[in-house]
């Protein structure tokens, strides 16, 4: 049986924040109050209101060939959370999604106690690995492992897992979209269809697929807390033969977007909205129907497109058969999540691909993105807190963190990736709930003049900035007063931090790439930064390798950092030599030591993620497990897969 949810939202999910709620009331387009302000979302209302706001908006869309694509424009915006004191001097690491006896490693997240998916999970007894499509288990000896069971998912490659008990859940696209519903719209070939299975651990040697469930949608993420997972779907409308112009010129252009109007108008709610089939692995029975119910979605006062983010809450003890489920008419952008509420970050509609680039330099400029706050704390219905927005564009899930009741918030004036723009600046703006608004309280701006954020991290009262162009200024932005943020210190380097992860006493752990005055790259470097004073940060110790890169740069899900040992993939390719492993480097104090370049098996195959288990390191990858002692680093073996 299916519970619905009354909210919203997008992907990522929960964050801890502010105190005060607000009532929603149900309100259909034109005839309700949307809500205090533009960034507002307001209960839409009966599915006839429903509808009709997808088709009033498509309307003013539709064109010869049908509605544009609504998103993203190369690298432009895409979707791809008192009394004044002195700043906090030491910098406490966020703990992994591992034991609570530390005995074991697990998931590098943002948020402790909020697990993020990922392609290796661990309960510090198995492990479990996403790797070429199949699903491995290995049980974990001293100094070693045994190779268990494995699922072999030939027509689907799940891109992510969480780990709950004896169930995993794999979430990924699906390209193989049987078997035929049993009523509706067929989901689409050529449509964004996700898969969700369950499968059961609970005898590693045999893992069984329990339940499938097939959404139309892309996966944008998900969470894990206390068993419960949130997972976020995108989803496009669907099951439109549009017409296209019959021969050339304008009048053939006119007769088919006239047509595709008409189209518009005689769509159901089935076009618009998300549909799913799930199917019972042990039974072969199989249900489908919309994904949401009308009464459940709600949509942004500023257009923000006609995709539709829903946000998914299976209880894993019980199954992915039995779901809440809520939705908003938008496209995801960011999400920032801890246990108690959900930041959502989404942008009002631009198609972004039919703008010169004159143009969308004038659109990006005073462009805002939009952010809406729930309550998850309890049972039941999220509830909607308010709304808000700050200037710019966000860069990742880092960009957002709340601390005390108030919002932190990094962003910058032009889209990431876009280099047009020489007078775009960073801000961090600070935003505290307020009778159903998310207002802004505070902001400090100038950061990084002509370049681009690259890497956030907001630690207690503390916030840490990294633009780059040709060289990296590492902003420290004192929160001490959310009302009045400000520029404490700034360090200028060569090369950038791409992601910073605190290692404790005033330090920070900064890896990226090495650059040359050109800000041409050079590289993988690790940076210590000593940021116990904020007036002057100073680099105190650097890691440089000649070339290369590591996957920790852009997913931090692939750095491993336990008890002073850092721990990244790395692949390098330089003239006729290749090279890949994991870069270890121990943090001591305020200095680093190359420990060297971990290489597993006899063709080196290329890392993936590193955990720890004990005194014991385990390397995945594509190839098997490789182990070393954590302490002398010395190869205690390898498991080939």
């Amino acid at each position: 049986m299916r519970r619905t949810l009354i909210v919203i939202s997008v992907v990522a999910m929960l964050a801890t924040a502010c105190a005060g709620t607000t009532s929603i009331g149900t309100n259909s387009p034109g005839t309700g109050t949307p809500g205090l302000f533009g960034a507002s979302l307001y209960t839409v209302g009966t599915c006839d209101d429903l509808l009709s706001y997808y088709v009033d908006h498509a309307i003013d869309l539709v064109g010869p060939y049908g509605l544009p694509g609504y998103g993203y424009y190369y690298g432009g915006p895409f979707l791809a959370e008192d009394a004044v004191r002195a700043p906090a001097t030491t910098l406490a690491a966020p703990s992994a999604a591992g034991s609570s006896d530390n005995s074991y490693s697990g998931t590098n997240v943002q948020v402790a106690g909020v697990d993020e998916a990922d392609i290796v999970k661990t309960d510090g007894k198995r492990i479990f690995m996403i790797v070429d499509g199949v699903l491995r288990v290995a049980v974990v000896l001293p100094g070693g492992v045994r190779m268990a069971g494995k699922l072999q998912l030939s027509d689907w490659q799940p891109s992510q897992m969480l780990l709950s008990g004896d169930r995993l859940m794999l979430i990924g696209p699906s390209w193989n979209n049987s078997p035929v519903p049993l009523g509706g719209i067929v989901p689409s070939y050529s449509s964004a269809v996700t898969r969700i299975v369950q499968v059961d651990v609970s005898d590693p040697d045999a893992p069984t697929i329990d339940e499938t469930l097939l959404l139309d949608g892309s996966y944008v993420d998900s969470r894990l807390v206390d068993g419960v997972a949130r997972v976020a779907i995108n989803s496009n409308p669907v099951g439109f033969d549009w017409a296209h112009p019959e021969g050339s010129g304008l009048r053939a252009e006119q007769l088919a977007t006239e047509k595709n109007r008409d189209i518009v108008r005689t769509s159901t709610l089935d076009n618009w909205l998300p549909y799913y089939v799930l199917t019972d692995e042990r039974t072969g029975r199989t249900s489908d129907g919309r994904l949401l119910d009308c009464s459940t979605v709600m949509a942004p006062k500023d257009f923000a497109g006609l995709d539709t983010l829903s946000i998914l809450t299976f209880d894993l003890n019980s199954g992915i058969d039995d779901w809440a489920s809520a939705g908003v008419v938008a496209s995801g952008s960011t999400l920032y999540a801890t246990a108690d509420h959900v930041y959502v970050a989404t942008q009002r509609w631009v198609d972004w691909s039919v703008l010169t680039d004159t143009d969308a330099r004038n659109e990006a400029d005073g462009f805002s993105t939009q952010i809406h706050v729930f309550d998850t704390s309890q049972s039941g219905n999220p509830r909607y807190l308010g709304s808000g927005d700050v200037t710019g564009f966000l860069l990742n899930q880092f960009s957002m963190d709340e601390y005390d009741g108030v919002l932190r918030v990094a962003s910058t004036t032009a889209p990431s990736g876009w280099w047009w723009s020489d007078s775009s600046e960073s801000l961090v703006s600070t935003l505290r709930l307020d009778n159903g608004e998310l207002r802004q309280i505070g902001q400090v701006g100038g950061l990084g003049k002509g370049e681009q954020i690259y890497s956030v991290r907001f630690i207690d009262d503390a916030g840490y900035v990294v633009t780059f162009r040709q060289t990296d200024p590492l902003y420290v932005i004192d929160l001490t007063d959310p009302t009045t943020p400000r520029v404490a210190g700034e360090l200028k380097i060569l090369g950038y931090s791409a992601y910073l992860h605190p290692v404790g006493d005033g330090l920070l752990l900064g890896i990226g790439q090495n650059a040359d005055e050109d800000g041409r790259t050079s590289g993988t470097q690790f940076s210590l930064f000593d940021v116990s004073d904020p007036e002057h940060p100073a680099r105190v110790d650097q890691v440089k390798m000649n070339s290369g890169y590591s996957a920790a740069e852009y997913d931090h899900h692939a750095f491993t950092y336990w008890k002073g040992l850092a721990l990244a993939p790395y692949q390098s390719w330089k003239y006729d030599r290749a090279e890949s492993g994991v870069l270890a480097v121990r943090v001591s104090g305020d200095s680093l030591t190359f420990e060297g370049v971990l290489q597993q098996g006899e063709n080196q195959p290329d890392a993936i993620r590193t955990i720890v288990i004990g005194d014991t390191i385990y390397t995945i990858t594509y190839g098997g497990i490789g182990m070393n002692d954590l302490n002398s680093l010395e190869s205690l073996g390898f498991e080939s897969f």
